[in-house]
């Protein structure tokens, strides 16, 4: 799963369980989606796939407002850099700040360096002020979901408040 693929769900999930009402602002910017001549995720396809339709339609390029049918929030899709991956506004008023990465379901797991650089990203990025939910989310595979079980109970980690979501390839999230 893509960096930019996991960003996209987690946005999606938020909006179809109800558990924002405000619009998602992602950050996907071009080396998520391609590099040279290597493209990383058919951005195009990927909105597509998830439902998501462009507000406004004149626009070439993957940054915009999407909404998704049936729901009021949108995804503003933009390249920020220092937003986060994914900025929520919950249903309780606290912020999720994202830092999403990308992972594959195979014997070389990189589940581990990724997902202490998505910590490193959180603690030296952003201010983690009151009502900040630092969050790290990457796709689910047996390994991440072991060391967010594990690492959820460190105390450094529970003193930050850090979540974790582990994004499925059929959409759905499971937040540790």
């Amino acid at each position: 799963m893509t960096e930019a693929e996991v960003i996209i769900r987690l946005a999606v999930y938020f909006i179809t369980n109800g558990l924002t009402k405000e619009n998602v602002k992602v950050s996907i910017d071009g080396a998520h989606v391609k590099t040279g001549n290597t493209v990383h995720c058919d951005i195009f396809r990927l909105l597509n796939d998830v439902g998501l339709v462009i507000n406004n339609r004149e626009f070439k390029r993957w940054q915009g407002e999407y909404s998704l049918v049936g729901y009021d929030s949108n995804i503003i899709i933009s390249s920020t850099p220092g937003i986060g991956d994914v900025n929520i506004k919950c249903l309780d008023g606290s912020i999720i700040l994202a830092e999403c990465k990308k992972g594959k379901n195979n014997k070389r797991g990189q589940e581990y360096p990724l997902m202490r650089e998505a910590i490193g990203q959180l603690m030296t990025g952003c201010n983690l002020d009151d009502g900040v939910i630092p969050m790290v989310a990457v796709p689910y595979t047996d390994k991440s979901k072991e060391l967010a079980e594990r690492w959820s109970e460190l105390m450094q980690i529970k003193n930050l408040g850090i979540k974790f979501a582990l994004i499925q390839d059929n959409g759905e999230v499971e937040i540790i």
